[in-house]
């Protein structure tokens, strides 16, 4: 499914109203959302499409910000998508990352230790030593 230019414009101004610009951030539209944001989503959730398609035909000729409000009310599923998708697209722009010194997930070596005797949390059942009942044979 593509996204035409009109619907491109019309996603740039319902994402502008979730993510305005501010304090040194850009808005969702200045950081490329509605461009190679929105595909670089597609790509890892195809499924958003056509919800997205039909979102952007119901809010064609419409005040954003009164849109985003009655769907927010009446259309938990399609503002959920719309709040999904466009943090989605603006936390992959390289320049917002950067801005919030986010590197993204990295590799982390696991600590070797045993991490259920940190703190003494099984200290007192070490101590106690073996409790059970024995089986009948």
């Amino acid at each position: 499914m593509t996204f035409d230019a009109n619907d491109r414009a019309i996603l740039a101004a319902l994402a502008d109203v979730l993510i305005p610009p501010g304090h040194g951030f850009p808005s969702a539209s200045q950081a490329g959302v509605t461009a190679v944001g929105l595909d670089q989503v597609l790509i890892f959730r195809p499924d958003f499409a056509a919800g997205l398609k039909s979102l952007l035909a119901s809010a064609c000729g419409r005040a954003p910000e009164e849109f985003i409000a009655e769907i927010q009310q009446n259309d938990p599923a399609s503002f959920g998508l719309l709040a999904e998708l466009v943090p989605g697209a603006y936390f992959l722009n390289p320049n917002v990352r950067a801005q919030l010194r986010y590197q993204g997930q990295t590799p982390r070596a696991i600590d070797p230790g045993p991490d259920h005797l940190d703190e003494g949390l099984l200290q007192s059942v070490i101590e106690r030593g073996p409790i059970y009942r024995p089986t009948p044979p």
